[in-house]
């Protein structure tokens, strides 16, 4: 019990550091964890996760989502994640059961669909995926370093 109270502490700044307008409840952990937040905006997953539960589902702002990768194979949780991050949310909280860990998985697929660690409560790892967060803005993306049209034929490169 000590574990989902500690849980929330993480999950509820996530929300309220985006202030989403709708948020996904996906899996048994976060159910349980969120179970004595009422809100109005969320809507709810339950396993077994299936790309077809997404279909019905309109753009969320916030997701936060357990029990995908224990209950799913590689291949079909890393799907179902890209699914929910490309086409359906903004913000995602994964939270990972070390006890029910799969060995297939390591951290930098995590990495690769786009996550951050946040850290670790227990035996829960924590991953974040903000869009505004994915692509770090470049140093050489700016007006100062693209084509100067007043300089064409001018110089030669």
């Amino acid at each position: 019990m000590a574990a989902l109270s500690d849980l929330s502490k993480i999950i509820l700044p996530f929300i309220q550091q985006y202030r989403g307008q709708s948020i996904l409840i996906a899996g048994d952990l976060v159910k349980n964890t969120l179970n004595t937040v009422q809100d109005t905006r969320s809507y709810t997953l339950t396993t077994p996760f299936t790309l077809a539960q997404l279909e019905t589902l309109p753009t969320i702002d916030i997701a936060i989502v357990s029990d995908v990768i224990e209950n799913l194979n590689k291949v079909d949780a890393v799907q179902w994640l890209s699914t929910l991050r490309n086409q359906y949310a903004q913000h995602l909280l994964l939270i990972v059961d070390q006890k029910q860990f799969r060995s297939d998985w390591v951290l930098t697929d995590y990495f690769a669909l786009g996550f951050k660690k946040q850290g670790q409560i227990n035996h829960y790892q924590i991953f974040s995926y903000a869009i505004e967060d994915y692509q770090f803005k470049k140093e050489w993306l700016n007006s100062r370093y693209w084509a100067n049209p007043d300089n064409f034929d001018k110089y030669r490169w």
